[in-house]
């Protein structure tokens, strides 16, 4: 009897495992899950802001490649179109959604952030808080680019494929967020 474990293993590509998901191997199904589900939970819950609306849209994208894993185009790479299905699933829930929750609670001059605390534990409260202000201030546009490069940190060429724009603009995307944050970062690395 044949068997497709002698053919997969850790080393398999994704595109590889992909064929045998459309000829319904479950190994290899299994095996994309236990590669993709969590990244792209925690890249879902970075758009939506909801870790289980994260998991639900994630379950959601395996369910897809489970009933229709023919649109699956074999000659394109499987991280690219699967994040590509994360990213618009995540897009739909937000549009969704009856109200945003409003990131930017906390300020500078917040008297619960002054406390007795040490000076580099509140200077660090206030970073994370400062950089989760910034980032609820960017558009759509500019929180994909940033999530994709910095915090998956995929290349540029797979940014442009998954986003569908041209690699200049995620070029050019990467300079204005760094410009918007280099002045905080600076900030808070200058030796006191």
């Amino acid at each position: 009897m044949f068997s497709f474990k002698k053919h997969i293993d850790s080393q398999t590509s994704d595109e590889k495992l992909m064929s045998l998901q459309l000829k319904g191997n479950k190994l290899a199904f299994e095996l994309l899950y236990e590669r993709y589900f969590q990244k792209l939970v925690w890249y879902a819950n970075q758009l939506v802001n909801n870790p289980e609306a994260a998991e639900d849209i994630v379950q959601e994208v395996f369910i897809k490649i489970i009933e229709t894993p023919e649109k699956f185009d074999l000659n394109r790479t499987f991280s690219t179109w699967i994040y590509t299905i994360t990213t618009n699933l995540s897009r739909n829930y937000n549009r969704n959604q009856k109200f945003r929750k409003d990131f930017s609670k906390h300020h500078i001059d917040d008297p619960e952030m002054r406390s007795s605390r040490l000076h580099h534990t509140l200077d660090a409260k206030l970073l994370t808080e400062q950089l989760q202000d910034i980032f609820s201030q960017l558009n759509e546009k500019e929180k994909n680019i940033y999530l994709l490069r910095f915090e998956q940190q995929l290349s540029i060429r797979e940014i442009s494929t998954i986003m569908n724009i041209p690699e200049g603009s995620v070029k050019s995307g990467i300079f204005y967020l760094l410009k918007k944050y280099s002045p905080l970062i600076n900030y808070y690395s200058y030796e006191k």
